[in-house]
């Protein structure tokens, strides 16, 4: 099984799991942020670059063999509610209606921020530009890929109540089958951290809610290591996936 890992550049837990099958081989692909790694093919996912005719994203990918799996951990910073302000996050912010009936159409949780909403807070908006900008060019391109290249299968990672979830869905019109839900606290992790898997298949994993034996403000703050999920839930998945058989 072919298997390109997108965002395993960090401390490469897709590729740490692949080893532990014979029936995979693996492509990770990403920009570590902690320069720490060179386990992966280095190659910006956040690249807009051929709107202005330079293709190389899909050029270096057309180079690979084909995917049956195509798993996937864009960065969830701009989708996250640890940067929570009134109405949204950091990056985005809820639209308000004017009328005490409630529109037709869903008020859209996706609206730019004003530079004034962030004074006399810790947040910045020249800080939340960019993690905005970069969180929905990785999500985009994670898409694109997955049409282009068309594999077996495909899995997405993130936060289970982040925004992505809905950006995917509303923004790009991009409809997910599964959620899959997973507690990392399930599989050894210090913190429950509930988890999606969104993909074409049912993975069953562990969704039972569990408690963190340690609080989130104790735990490391490495961004490699925040990240990291545990090898024995992506050993699941892979498990899942192989289970469901792939074609050339």
């Amino acid at each position: 099984m072919i298997v390109w890992a997108l965002f395993d550049s960090g401390s490469g837990c897709y590729l740490q799991a692949a080893k532990n099958f014979e029936e995979i081989e693996i492509y990770s692909i990403g920009i570590d942020i902690g320069q720490k790694h060179d386990h992966f093919i280095n190659l910006n996912l956040a690249d807009y670059g051929r709107i202005f005719g330079n293709d190389k994203l899909f050029n270096t990918l057309d180079q690979l063999p084909n995917p049956n799996l195509i798993i996937a951990s864009p960065p969830c910073e701009s989708w996250s509610n640890a940067s929570s302000m009134r109405g949204g996050n950091a990056s985005w912010k809820q639209e308000q209606a004017d009328s005490l009936f409630l529109p037709q159409i869903p008020l859209s949780r996706f609206t730019v921020r004003d530079y004034k909403d962030y004074e006399g807070l810790q947040f910045k908006p020249e800080k939340s530009f960019l993690n905005r900008i970069n969180g929905e060019l990785c999500i985009f391109n994670t898409i694109e890929i997955i049409k282009r290249y068309e594999p077996n299968f495909y899995v997405i990672e993130n936060p289970a109540y982040d925004r992505i979830w809905e950006y995917i869905d509303r923004i790009l019109g991009f409809k997910i089958p599964f959620e899959n839900l997973a507690y990392y606290g399930n599989y050894g992790y210090p913190l429950a951290k509930p988890t999606k898997f969104g993909s074409d298949v049912d993975l069953h994993l562990k969704s039972a809610k569990i408690g963190s034996a340690i609080h989130f403000n104790n735990f490391s703050r490495s961004y490699n290591e925040r990240s990291n999920i545990p090898i024995n839930l992506i050993e699941d998945i892979y498990r899942a996936i192989l289970k469901k058989g792939v074609t050339a």
